[in-house]
Order: C-alpha cells, then sequence, then structure tokens
C-alpha cells in the first residue's frame, strides 16, 4: 500500500515517498508514488580494467609471460613490448567508442637506511578521454623505488640494524661522502598512460613518483617544507629529466639521458636509474630506482619519475630525499580529481567507462552497482516522459496551484478551523491521547527506499515490551539525546532468571511530540537489526512513564574517549598496539557491511558513535548510535532554511552541498573515522572550521595521514574519499583490504606515536550544543596542519617545487590536536595552555556557526531539525 500525503502529514514526517520498485521486462524502472523515478539504457559488460605491474619490481618493466600470468582469468588482455625504448610497456586496445575515466597512480619511492618511517608517495590522479574503438593505449606501469635496506653484504645489514654508523661519523668529520656513500632509497617510478597519434606518441595522463628518501631524515623539516603534487597540462612544456647529483634525477616524458643514475626517459625506454658508482664502490650498495624513470639513489634519495623528473640533492647530502615527478594530464582530456599523493607502493592503472549523464533530461544519473547499466535520475518531484528521457511535472508548481486556489477560500474556512481547533487542543494536549496515537500508529518506511525494511511497515507492536517490574536502575551512566542513560538490569529475558545488564535510554515525562516520535523511531531503527558489530536492542518499556529503551551495555566506552585515553605517551607507555586499531576497524566495517547489503544508510559513521564492549583485550567494537538515520524521518529534514546540527568533518561534498546520501556517504564517513582510530582519536581537519572544511574538500583538499600510520591504511582512506560515489570502494572491499592490512608484518609491526604531553580533557568533544562555542585554536586556520590543500591556483606547475606558504617551522601540539607556531611556543617558554576550557571544533553545523577562528567565516546552512544524539556508557 503506497503511503498518502495524510500519512506522512499525520506522523509528522516529510512528504516523500518511495516504495516497492517494479522493473518491467524492457528495463524501465519504475516507482509507485515515487519522488524519484529513474530508466535504464544500454548494455555496457566490461566497464573497468585494472592493470598492475604484472608482479614485476626494480629498474625494468614486465614480460609477457609476467603479464599473462597477472591477467590470467580476468578481463584484460595486453601485449607487453619485448624490446626497444619500448621494452615492458602494456599495450592494451580499446573495446568500444565511448569516454572513458582514467586514473593513474605513480610508484611510491625507495625508503632510506635509516630513513624508513615513511615513504614519498606515489601521486594519484585521473582524467576523462574520449576514445575511439581498436585505438591501442600504451601503458607504463610504474615500480617502486628499491629500498635501502636490507643490504646486499654484512657491511650495510650492520648500518640497516643500526649497529654500524660508518656514514655519519664519516659525514659528521668530513661535511662530504668521499669514503663512505649509499644508503638512499631509489626513486619511485611513474605511470605513464599515451597513445600514437600521427606517428608521434602523445602522453594522456601522467602520475609522477615519489622520491627516494635519504639515508637520514633530516631532524629539522616539517610539513612547511614538503613541496605540493605538481601537474602539467601544456605539451609545450618540455618533459625534461630532473636535476641529477650524486643521485640521479628522475626520467621525463622526453629528454635525453647523460648518467647511468638518472632515471631514464619514456621515450628512452623509461628504465630506473642505477646506484652513484660511489655507493656501489665501498659499501657495493645497488638500489635502483623503479621502472617508470626512478632515479637511482645514493646517500641521499633518487628523484622520482614523471612529465618532469624530480631533482635531486647537487651534493650528496645525508639527508637530502629526492623529489617527486611532475604529473601530467592531456588538454584533450578533462582533469576529474587533482593530484594526490597516496600511494604507498608500486603503481597502478585503471580505465573505466564514464558515466554519460547528458542523455538525461536532469544531467543526472548512476550506474547500477549490479548490473553497470547507467540509470538516469529526476529531481524530486518530477517524473520520466513516455520518452524515457525528459523530466515533467514539478512538485512545486503544482503545491504553489494548489495554494492559490486554497486561499481564495481561506476566509470562509478560517473561522471553521479555529473552532475546531479549539474544541479538540485540549485532548490533543493529553499524554494520554499522544502515547494512544503513537502505539496505534503504523509507522511507514516505504516511502524511504534508504530505510525500507523488508519492504514492510515497521509498528510499535513489533517490538518487545518489557514490564517496568522487571528493570532496574543502577547508576546514571550521563545524559543522552533525549535524556538520562542508566546503567541497569533487567530479568526475564528468553527465560533467563539471571538479571542482564543493560543501558537504558529515557524519555522524560515531560516531553515534545516529536521527541516522542524521535525515540519510537530510533527504538524501531535499531530492533530491525542483529549483527554482532551493531549495539543490540534488548526491548522497550512503553506502557509506563518515562519511557525506555533498553540496550546491551557497552562497558568500554565511547571509542573516541578509548583512543583518547590510550594514547602513548613519554614514560606511560600504551596497552594498545597497531593490530589493536586494525581490529576495530575491521569490527566497524563489518558492521557498515551489514548495513550496506540491507541497504541501510548510517549518515554519521564517527568514532563518537562507535562503542567498545570493554577497553582489555577481547574488546568488540559495535556502532551504537543511529541519530541521524533516525532524523531523516521527520518533515523538518526537508525543509529549506534554516540552520541544523550535522557531522560536516565527516560529510562528502555532495551531501553537504546537494543533500544527496547513499552507501557511499558512509563509505566516505569510513574513511575520517580510519582517520580518528589512527591518530588515536584526534578531531579531523585540525583548526579547521566547518566553512574551511567545506571550501578545503570541495575544492579537492584531503588529509595528510597521521603520525606513523601505515601506508596501506592511509591508502584506503585515500580511496574512501574519491570525489565521485561510484569510485569509492564498497564495505566489502574496504573489509578485504583491512584484512590484508592485518596480514602484512610492515603494518602490524608499525609502533604507535609518542605523546610528548597531557591531552586536555576536554579536547575533541564529540557533540557541541548551540551554547557550547569552542574557543580558536593557538594559530591560523590556513596553516599547516594534517592536511593538503590541491586546488587549482596551488597546483599551476613551475620549474621550481612550490612549498606550502607558511616558512615558520610548526610542532605539533597534542593538546589541542593541532599544529603550533614554534615561534609562538619560543616567544612564550613560561605560558601555560588553558587545556581545561579550550576546545576543538566539534565537526558540528548546529544552531551557531562553527566555532571561532582567527579567520571568520560565515555558517554553513543546511536543511532544519537534524540532531545528532550521542549515547553515554562507562
Amino acid at each position: 500500500k503506497p503511503c498518502t500525503r495524510q500519512m506522512l502529514l499525520k506522523l509528522g514526517l516529510a512528504y516523500s515517498c518511495l516504495v516497492s520498485k517494479l522493473i518491467s521486462p524492457n528495463g524501465v524502472l519504475t516507482s509507485l508514488g515515487s519522488t524519484l523515478t529513474v530508466f535504464v539504457t544500454g548494455n555496457v559488460p566490461n566497464v573497468l580494467w585494472w592493470f598492475t605491474t604484472c608482479g614485476a619490481s626494480g629498474p625494468q618493466g614486465p614480460t609477457q609471460a609476467q603479464c599473462d600470468s597477472a591477467y590470467y582469468n580476468t578481463n584484460i588482455s595486453v601485449t607487453v613490448e619485448k624490446e626497444g625504448p619500448l621494452r615492458g610497456v602494456q599495450v592494451w586496445r580499446v573495446p568500444a567508442t565511448n569516454q572513458y575515466l582514467i586514473s593513474a597512480y605513480g610508484a611510491a619511492g625507495g625508503k632510506g637506511a635509516k630513513n624508513h618511517k615513511k615513504r614519498s608517495h606515489g601521486v594519484f590522479i585521473s582524467a576523462t578521454f574520449q576514445l575511439e574503438k581498436d585505438e591501442l593505449l600504451y601503458i607504463l606501469v610504474g615500480q617502486q623505488g628499491e629500498d635501502a635496506c636490507p643490504g646486499g653484504n654484512v657491511q650495510t645489514q650492520k648500518i640497516c640494524l643500526g649497529e654500524s654508523s660508518l656514514i655519519e661519523e664519516d659525514y659528521k668529520l668530513k661535511k662530504d661522502l668521499k669514503d663512505w656513500a649509499g644508503g638512499g632509497g631509489g626513486g619511485g617510478g611513474a605511470t605513464f598512460i599515451f597513445r600514437l597519434k600521427d606517428g608521434v606518441f602523445e602522453p594522456l595522463l601522467i602520475a609522477a613518483g615519489g622520491g627516494g628518501k635519504a639515508y637520514l631524515r633530516d631532524q629539522d623539516s616539517s610539513l612547511d617544507d614538503v613541496p605540493l603534487e605538481q601537474f602539467e597540462n601544456n605539451t609545450a612544456v618540455p618533459g625534461v629529466n630532473g636535476r641529477t647529483g650524486a643521485a640521479g634525477g628522475g626520467g621525463g616524458w622526453e629528454d635525453t639521458t647523460l648518467f647511468p643514475q638518472t632515471g631514464k626517459s619514456l621515450l628512452e625506454g623509461g628504465e630506473g636509474g642505477q646506484a652513484c658508482p660511489q655507493s656501489l664502490a665501498k659499501l657495493q650498495w645497488a638500489t635502483s630506482g623503479g621502472f617508470g624513470g626512478g632515479g637511482g639513489a645514493c646517500t641521499s634519495g633518487g628523484g622520482g619519475g614523471g612529465y618532469k623528473g624530480g631533482h635531486v640533492s647537487d651534493v650528496d647530502d645525508i639527508t637530502a630525499d629526492g623529489q617527486d615527478g611532475v604529473s601530467f594530464v592531456n588538454p584533450a582530456g578533462e582533469i576529474f580529481l587533482h593530484p594526490l599523493a597516496a600511494m604507498e607502493s608500486h603503481g597502478e592503472a585503471e580505465i573505466q567507462v564514464y558515466l554519460n549523464c547528458s542523455h538525461c533530461h536532469s544531467g543526472n544519473c548512476k550506474r547500477d552497482l549490479d548490473t553497470n547499466l547507467p540509470i538516469c535520475i529526476c529531481e524530486m518531484g518530477a517524473v520520466l516522459a513516455s520518452d524515457n528521457v525528459t523530466c515533467i511535472g514539478n512538485r512545486w508548481s503544482f503545491i504553489l496551484t494548489e495554494f492559490l486556489l486554497s486561499s481564495l477560500h481561506l476566509p470562509s474556512f478560517q473561522l471553521l478551523k479555529k473552532q475546531q481547533l479549539e474544541g479538540a487542543r485540549a485532548r490533543l494536549q493529553s499524554p494520554e491521547y499522544k502515547l494512544s496515537k503513537i502505539r496505534t500508529s503504523t509507522i511507514m518506511t516505504d516511502y524511504n527506499p534508504n530505510y525500507c525494511f523488508a519492504g514492510k511497515a515497521a509498528t510499535l507492536s513489533e517490538l518487545k515490551e518489557i514490564p517496568r517490574k522487571n528493570i532496574s536502575l543502577l547508576r546514571a551512566l550521563g545524559h543522552g539525546a533525549f535524556g538520562e542513560v542508566y546503567e541497569g538490569t533487567v530479568v526475564g529475558i528468553a527465560g533467563d532468571p539471571n538479571p542482564l545488564q543493560v543501558a537504558i535510554k529515557t524519555l522524560p515525562e515531560i516531553c515534545s511530540e516529536q521527541d516522542e516520535m524521535d525515540f519510537l523511531m530510533e527504538a524501531l531503527i535499531i530492533s530491525k537489526f542483529s549483527h554482532q558489530n551493531i549495539v543490540r536492542c534488548i526491548g522497550v518499556s512503553l506502557q509506563t512513564l518515562p519511557r525506555f529503551i533498553l540496550l546491551e551495555l557497552m562497558a568500554g566506552g565511547d571509542m573516541k574517549s578509548f583512543l583518547r585515553q590510550n594514547r602513548p605517551r613519554v614514560n606511560q607507555p600504551s596497552t594498545l598496539i597497531m593490530q589493536d586499531l586494525l581490529n576495530i576497524a575491521r569490527d566497524i566495517a563489518c558492521g557498515c557491511k551489514y548495513l550496506e547489503e540491507n541497504h541501510f544508510i548510517h549518515r554519521d559513521i564517527a568514532a563518537r558513535n562507535c562503542l567498545l564492549t570493554c577497553t582489555g583485550t577481547g574488546r568488540v567494537a559495535k556502532i551504537g548510535d543511529f541519530g541521524m538515520a533516525r532524523d531523516i524521518y521527520r518533515a523538518s529534514y526537508y525543509r529549506k532554511g534554516g540552520r541544523a546540527m550535522l557531522p560536516v568533518k565527516w560529510m562528502p561534498p555532495e551531501a553537504f552541498l546537494e543533500g544527496i546520501f547513499t552507501s557511499k556517504t558512509d563509505t566516505w564517513s569510513f574513511g575520517v573515522l580510519l582517520w580518528e582510530i589512527f591518530s588515536l582519536g584526534y578531531m579531523p581537519y585540525p583548526c579547521k572550521t566547518n566553512q574551511e572544511v567545506l571550501e578545503f574538500v570541495t575544492s579537492g583538499g584531503r588529509m595528510d595521514p597521521p603520525k606513523n600510520c601505515p601506508g596501506p591504511v592511509y591508502r584506503i582512506m585515500t580511496q574512501c574519499w574519491q570525489h565521485s560515489p561510484e569510485y569509492r570502494p564498497n564495505f566489502s572491499t574496504i573489509l578485504e583490504r583491512i584484512k590484508y592490512c592485518t596480514q602484512d608484518p610492515d603494518v602490524i609491526n608499525t609502533e604507535l606515536p609518542i605523546e610528548c604531553g597531557p591531552a586536555s580533557e576536554d579536547e575533541g568533544s564529540s557533540v557541541m550544543g548551540p551554547n557550547s562555542p569552542s574557543l580558536p585554536c593557538l594559530t591560523d586556520s590556513s596553516s599547516g596542519s594534517w592536511s593538503q590543500q590541491t586546488s587549482n591556483q596551488r597546483l599551476e606547475s613551475s620549474s621550481q617545487p612550490a612549498h606550502r606558504p607558511h616558512k615558520t617551522k610548526n610542532l605539533w601540539n597534542p593538546t589541542y590536536g593541532s599544529w603550533v607556531m614554534e615561534n609562538i611556543c619560543r616567544s612564550c617558554p613560561n605560558a601555560k595552555l588553558k587545556a581545561t576550557t579550550e576546545r576543538e571544533d566539534s565537526g558540528f553545523d548546529g544552531n551557531y556557526s562553527s566555532s571561532p577562528s582567527s579567520r571568520a567565516s560565515p555558517a554553513i546552512v543546511f536543511p532544519r531539525g537534524l540532531h545528532i544524539p550521542m549515547m553515554l556508557v562507562p
């Protein structure tokens, strides 16, 4: 039975309903009484092709046999060039004339012998191109620059193990490295995608490789010294090799290679450069650059390959890392995602059919995940015409007409309605009437496809009513979204005579009708789920005031507080290890996968909304709050104007700009949750207001990895933060990649970062209401933080690397989760931070604008009525 306007208005829900979908034999997808109508057209059997190094590594590319084995039983068939300058390049034939989205990942640089905490990431970039059937694409997948360790002989192995300091001692004594050299990492190879046009090779997309790390890390370096990702889009600019010193510069697109340590340009073969002669002569340290033009290492790191190769130090500086290469996008294509340093290992390339929505009247469509068919989407209130292309019937024009007609009769109805209202007011205000109405109401969930509980109406009779005499309250845990939250016990569950510990959420006796609806809706939502990583609803007690929702007790508390309290500190080691962080990330991914498979969108996956069964070993993380999912049933959620509380820092661009929520919204939020987990509870986008985060994300900016975050984990984050929702992984893929991380020794053996000072009790407050404004951060919001900007203005290519604008050295301030200018710290050596009074930005946009900042910004306006609750536990 389709939901009606009267039903929805009676329940205070949105005038919007989308019910059982019917797919006709001709492929047309229709909805009864829907505000969203779609159709599908065409058939694309293969839409994605993924290219790898075929298992090759080092300075030379793969062979035909390697690629035949790597692509066995896949949809990829390539020919690998055997000789000449294109040896190791994969050749792929375009299957059909179409527009394609091409994504390229450059390879990472190698690690230095004593500079192995973090490698330079390869660059990710993507663009769309029109390709013709049977056109040949040439694909060189960059290979990672070689690491200095473990070394090839006893002497180098001792250096890698920290048992020998020959190189640094010689460097301190002579200020040069004439006697000893080597120990730097090779430059990463670039990933080149190009074609033959009019007898000349034309580059389409080039993702630069990361520079190799030097032998030692520069202790005085900071984020301000890290060059921004660069790209070129003008073929008139020469694609030259990087400058070569003792180590080799990265290879470019077309240049003459003069030194063996320099990475070869693409048109010369793209081989990685050799190690410098000094390192080969003394220690036989043969650290080459990766295939794709990576420069060979010396004591300093090699340059990364690219359209223009990365430069290296003129002298063999013991702490001089090689620079990343410069990426390239052909002007014939349209850039889709700006460069982002994200690749931790070998490069990759992905080609997929671009989803073209130009045939749709609305200009909007999506690809069905099961059939790969494009689906046109009409805006709310519009339906498809018979041509299956045009959207007609604007709901607002109908409403306006209805309003004008009804206004003509308004005077005659006004007196009658007033009398009826006064007569009914007393009865409607009765609490007994309110509860009886709610008890007998059927809450329709069919109108929203994202919250359709198996296509059936959800009624309160389905909730397990527990007699009040069976419930005992023990102690208050805190204040939740509606009222107090208590620890308690309940008896008589499933015939078990033993009392069961529960958390009891209460609804005050004096409350609004909307609060009652929200309270019951949350109970209905949670009761529908049965999964080990979602907090279980034990039952409800609605017959007696105040009303209760009984949930399983999560004694470990919320995840954010747990992470903050267990940060390793000086002289206070943490019991947590990297495996623990991966385990709780895996738990939440399992819960999200369950929600995704049941077509449920949570909308607020964040550490504050995840709970732990206990704080010790054997802890299990569970999704424990469905506040935003509940609030979408409010009519006010769809209302334009006003302000609302939305978790801006956890939302993707399409959510806070267009109000579009899909399962890929939760994917983005999960990426931010991963950042929270591996930063041990810091607020995302430190020191940025909500308005600044909005501008930062929409212009292509993404957060840098937390300190000591393993590269494979950070790559999961960046994949979750893809600009286009359809290119974000689903939770099955995310879960698989997390499991890979748990099996990677390099990941699980990574040590957690140690803090040098105490954390504020109020740092990172999860939810801040209108009367709890946060104080400003200590430094300007535009200063360096765990984030990087990749907008057009800051990515203009030049012959010299662009650096971040602030040159003052920054120090990480663990109390505030932000970067504090070193000159401020030094000028006030005796100043004591007011840790107990200052707060971080909550990450929400609420009834008041974001926390004050040194840069004033207007409040972000969102639909009204969204309140994000927090269940408090011990």
